[in-house]
């Protein structure tokens, strides 16, 4: 028989999110059965509300998921921009607390020396302290923000760092916190899902969240250039999923519709390399066209023929269908693909550094930047942006424009794809029933009565 901690997932699980609002008292009624003492002191008290919290939104996002939390003093910055509540170092007392008391189970981190791997601690809420959340009445409306909430994020590597407010992280700040605000008031959601989750091509669960989906904006050095828009569980998706599920995605519960930027790739390729190159019909059997898009960026940018490989190899499962493909059987494909490509493929292994992601990453903000200040909200996944159709028109003249002025083209004309079909009886805002030949899940059907 298999010990529980075999059993358990260690990869399905989130961070500690530090920027949460200790406002919300739905759950001070659970808080003195858990510890009658727990407002002795205020750092306490703050400290044993914030984790409770967590736990709980941790635990409706999914039973199965756990928090990673960092049991030494240098996991934490009390005085970090990121951190509004100053949660320090004092919180692995609380860690300890709730362990002792049987409320949270526990699975310490290690680092080890030799392989030079390691893994954080891990908890989630015991089913006694579920028993307690259970009885807990919320809505999924709730603002689980901090209003200090910073969604514009400067990255060194692998760390979020400090940086000096001016007029032009004001303005980035001003859209992405109106955009989140719009988000908390909209349901983007793949409706035939029964799970909370997407498994996604390396196996990660990616779950379908509002509490942990925040939409921040991320740059290095320049707050202009080669920043990305990230955070909310769209942004984690694959390719490989979109290949299937493109269609079946849905905003607010209205007809759907996206447009895929992929479409512009031949004038993104000839303003950055000055080639022309069109998709063929033999490559599209094999990959999708964001597929092929990203195959061919890859190309320009990898050293080599090897290096490209490699690569391919390392993310297989996110080109091909089967996981069962040998090395050999890739490396021939992927020599085909190059041949059959040409004369584009001449500019493989030169390492151009085409920035394609940067490039959607560009426009859908400029986007948003037209949408937010009307309240209409817009999504983007890899290269493709959803929106509720009925604001097609406006969406398509905006679009139009801003690839106009990015590709440098006097015209431009988009075309958008409409997801599934769906007949609404209308019974008020997010009370309508869908009908097609594709079942709603429960799990959707129980999360629009949550949003009413």
């Amino acid at each position: 028989m298999k010990k529980k901690n075999d059993q358990l997932d260690f990869n399905f699980s989130r961070p500690i999110d530090f920027q949460r609002n200790l406002s919300l008292n739905f759950v001070d009624q659970i808080l003195f059965v858990i510890d009658n003492e727990y407002k002795k002191n205020l750092i306490y008290s703050k400290h044993f509300k914030f984790l409770i919290l967590e736990l709980f939104f941790c635990w409706t996002e999914s039973s199965n998921q756990m928090l990673t939390v960092s049991m030494s003093k240098r996991g934490y910055l009390s005085e970090s921009r990121y951190n509004p509540n100053k949660i320090s170092s004092y919180l692995i007392k609380i860690v300890k607390f709730l362990k002792s008391s049987g409320f949270i189970e526990f699975y310490p981190g290690f680092y080890d020396t030799v392989t030079m791997k390691s893994r954080l601690s891990r908890i989630k809420a015991s089913a006694k302290l579920v028993d307690l959340f259970r009885k807990l009445k919320v809505s999924e409306k709730m603002k689980v923000n901090h209003p200090k909430r910073e969604f514009v994020i400067k990255m060194d590597g692998n760390k979020k760092v400090q940086y000096s407010d001016d007029f032009e992280t004001q303005d980035v700040k001003e859209i992405m916190f109106n955009y989140n605000e719009i988000i908390t008031k909209t349901i983007f959601d793949v409706p035939m899902l029964e799970k909370p989750y997407i498994t996604r091509f390396d196996n990660k669960k990616i779950l379908i969240s509002t509490s942990g989906s925040q939409a921040n904006f991320i740059f290095s050095d320049d707050i202009k250039k080669n920043f990305k828009i990230d955070g909310c569980w769209w942004n984690k998706l694959d390719y490989d999923f979109l290949k299937f599920y493109a269609k079946h995605i849905i905003v607010n519960d209205k007809p759907t519709s996206f447009f895929n930027l992929n479409e512009n790739f031949n004038y993104f390729l000839k303003k950055k390399i000055g080639i022309e190159y069109f998709f063929k019909k033999k490559d599209l059997e094999n990959f999708s066209r964001s597929q092929i898009c990203n195959l061919i960026v890859k190309g320009i940018n990898s050293k080599s023929f090897k290096s490209f490989f490699r690569s391919i190899l390392q993310e297989k499962k996110k080109y091909f269908d089967t996981a069962n493909l040998s090395a050999k059987q890739i490396k021939r494909r992927m020599e085909i693909f190059i041949q059959d490509n040409q004369p584009l493929s001449n500019y493989f292994f030169k390492e151009y550094k085409l920035q394609w992601e940067e490039f959607l990453n560009e426009v859908f903000y400029k986007l948003l930047q037209k949408c937010v200040p009307a309240n209409i909200p817009v999504f983007m996944i890899k290269d493709k942006i959803y929106f509720s159709t009925d604001f097609s028109r406006l969406i398509k003249e905006n679009l139009e424009k801003i690839l106009e002025g990015a590709l440098g083209l006097k015209k431009i004309k988009l075309s958008y794809v409409e997801c599934l079909s769906y007949n609404f009886k209308s019974r008020g805002f997010f009370s309508k029933i869908l009908k097609s030949d594709t079942p709603l899940s429960k799990r959707y059907e129980q999360r629009i009565k949550q949003f009413k």
